[in-house]
């Protein structure tokens, strides 16, 4: 056995655990040379009353207990807290210290205990000279009781091995090395193999078990505490009774108001009403997507008498993203690019499904992320659908995949009816074979199953609000007004910074992606908004090959997919401004637009692939490719543990794990 190849795996390990060992636990490695090492016997404490006399537990009636050391006249480094607690939940300390440069006592940051995670326990602190005092308060729930066994000033920190953290490194280095000091995967073409379906298939298997871990990051989206978001739910009942209005009857206050859709008179006036329901005409209505309800919701409901939880049916949409995907990417590859290598292309389709945007609906799966999940799973399996047929053979598999991939898009408007713009992009990709081949029996299999849907849908809201074209989300009992909203330049202008060019706010501290209100000086008018983390193309730097496009035009254009490429730009920007104008700034809509402007990068990237091939540069690419994964892992991961969103974020509804990851990037 020859073993000079196991060397680059051996360095890539010794490597690893360099970082994970020595790096990582820097704290640990300086406390080891702390010197003057105390255990104070002086802690005074306030706010707690000794349970006995000799005992070390306090019963603390107000929540808060402060322990304080005066005389400390010592060089400080670090403070541990031997501390325990009655209720096994986070405690939230403050320590304030007086020290040579400051005469009165000064604040440090917050700071959180987690049972269960020791290194937490101990903080660093970076006084001003010799401090003189010390005090913690610590916050607790009122009447809980605290075991103070001691408090001690540059103590030792426990090294941390962690596995996860190891292999993450150990997994960075092992795609620099194989991208940039081996060969073999240049020669090895996307060409659809077993070997490489097997591949694929374990890939596939991976992302979505990420994406069912990912689901449960935010366990209060699981339990799902918030009435309105059973709608889906309320509409499977009514739907097998018969009817599509809900069985909730309005109040009379409701009833009987001048305008009910102002919500802020709703509120002052104490009238009841239902949030986020459509109301009109005296009943209420659900007004999202009804596709999600017949393919999911109706059927588990009938089938089982129970019901589907918003969380496994945007998993399941996910999922359905995720295949469409890979599918889609291998046709375009076996199409216009099949000289592209197989592990890139596996790289392309994990980065698209693993965009921030993406990762941010799959990490908080509740009932607004259903329909717009749903909606792209079927835009992209489409578009696959529509190439397949385009390339096929055989005249009735040419009719059935375009038949197919006609009916998912079509099936768009029945999730999020403003993503059927990507139904433009027949107009490229079928415009020359149905006008010069006047291939009749094409026009009919693409354009018969909109008919069929569009009776569907038309019915479906006639029956509800009067009118086939009016889906009825402007009747929601929302933050503002719908039926008032308009076109208006100016907010149209803030959508398009908002949405696609406001760089994220990056900070220093743990997510190191702060969510942000977007708020405007200058437009005078009421903004709809939640928080967002930047604009898509700002945000993800993938889209930044974009800025090639001239360059790539040329080889677009001798295969055909120019115009492709800028009409699904142009969707997305036509998109930010269709979503701004109907409800606002959301970072969640922003998953209605990626879609388009990722697939037109994906498009470019290969064509960065094939010119870097024939120039011998692949490497180079490849070096790009390793920054934008490294980039795009960071934004994810800063979007998926943001605490923009008072309501639903990791570290209000799963703080040990939140302050787990905190820890592990805390050195």
């Amino acid at each position: 056995m020859n073993k000079t190849k196991w060397i680059p795996l051996l360095r890539l390990i010794v490597g690893a655990l360099v970082i994970e060992l020595i790096v990582c636990n820097f704290s640990g490695w300086t406390s080891f040379f702390y010197r003057n090492r105390v255990v104070f016997d002086n802690v005074g404490i306030e706010g707690g009353a000794a349970i006995s006399e000799d005992s070390d537990q306090y019963l603390v009636p107000d929540g808060i207990l402060t322990l304080y050391i005066d005389d400390v006249n010592m060089t400080l480094h670090n403070l541990f807290l031997a501390v325990d607690f009655s209720e096994n939940i986070p405690v939230s300390y403050t320590v304030s210290l007086t020290d040579e440069g400051n005469y009165y006592p000064y604040y440090l940051p917050e700071q959180i205990l987690i049972p269960g995670i020791p290194r937490s326990f101990y903080t660093n602190v970076h006084p001003a000279g010799k401090v003189k005092s010390i005090a913690v308060q610590l916050v607790v729930p009122a009447g809980s009781t605290v075991t103070v066994s001691g408090v001690c000033a540059n103590a030792r920190i426990p090294f941390l091995f962690s596995p996860v953290r190891f292999l993450l490194i150990l997994g960075v280095f092992s795609l620099c090395h194989y991208l940039l000091h081996t060969n073999k995967w240049q020669t090895r073409v996307c060409q659809g193999t077993g070997q490489q379906r097997i591949i694929t298939a374990a890939v596939i298997v991976f992302l979505m078990g990420m994406a069912w871990l990912l689901t449960h990051v935010n366990p209060i989206c699981i339990t799902s505490p918030w009435p309105h978001h059973r709608q889906y739910q309320e509409l499977a009942e009514v739907m097998a009774e018969g009817h599509f209005y809900l069985n909730t009857v309005p109040s009379e206050g409701l009833l009987n108001v001048e305008n009910p859709y102002d919500t802020i008179y709703l509120q002052a006036n104490g009238i009841d009403y239902l949030a986020d329901y459509a109301y009109y005409d005296g009943k209420y209505y659900v007004y999202f997507g009804v596709v999600p309800e017949l393919l999911l919701y109706l059927p588990v409901y009938l089938l089982s008498g129970n019901h589907m939880p918003n969380y496994v049916a945007v998993f399941v949409f996910y999922c359905g993203f995720i295949l469409a995907v890979f599918a889609l990417y291998r046709e375009i590859i076996k199409r216009w690019f099949n000289r592209t290598p197989y592990f890139l292309y596996l790289i392309l389709c994990t980065l698209t499904v693993c965009c921030g945007n993406y990762l941010f609906v799959i990490a908080r799966p509740d009932l607004y992320d259903t329909p717009i999940m749903a909606a792209n799973m079927f835009t992209v399996a489409g578009l696959w659908f529509w190439l397949k047929g385009k390339y096929s053979e055989t005249t009735k598999g040419r009719m059935c995949c375009l038949f197919v991939g006609s009916l998912c898009m079509a099936l768009v408007a029945g999730c999020r009816p403003q993503m059927l713009l990507f139904s433009a992009l027949a107009i490229p990709l079928f415009w020359k074979d149905i006008i010069n081949k006047k291939s009749v029996k094409d026009a009919v299999s693409i354009c018969l199953p909109y008919l069929f849907v569009a009776a569907g849908i038309m019915y479906y809201n006639a029956a509800r609000f009067g009118s086939p074209l009016d889906f009825g989300a402007t009747y929601s009992l929302t933050s503002n007004d719908m039926t008032k909203r308009s076109f208006n330049l100016s907010q149209t202008l803030l959508g398009l910074w908002h949405y696609i060019l406001r760089p994220p706010v990056i900070e220093s501290d743990f997510p190191f992606i702060q969510g942000t209100q977007i708020e405007s000086a200058s437009y005078m008018g009421r903004l709809n908004s939640e928080y967002t983390y930047g604009g898509i193309l700002a945000s993800n730097a993938f889209l930044w090959v974009l800025l090639s496009v001239r360059s790539s035009r040329k080889l677009l254009r001798e295969k055909g997919i120019y115009i492709l490429t800028m009409i699904s730009v142009a969707v997305t920007v036509i998109l930010s401004v269709v979503d701004v104008t109907g409800a606002g700034f959301l970072q969640r809509y922003m998953v209605d637009m990626i879609w388009g402007i990722w697939f037109a990068a994906a498009i470019l990237m290969l064509t960065w692939i094939e010119r870097a091939m024939n120039k011998g540069t692949l490497k180079t690419v490849a070096l790009f490719l390793i920054i934008v994964c490294m980039l795009q892992a960071a934004y994810g991961f800063g979007v998926v543990f943001g605490n923009g969103d008072l309501s639903v974020n990791v570290r209000t509804s799963n703080p040990e794990l939140y302050y787990y990851l905190k820890e592990l990037v805390r050195f």
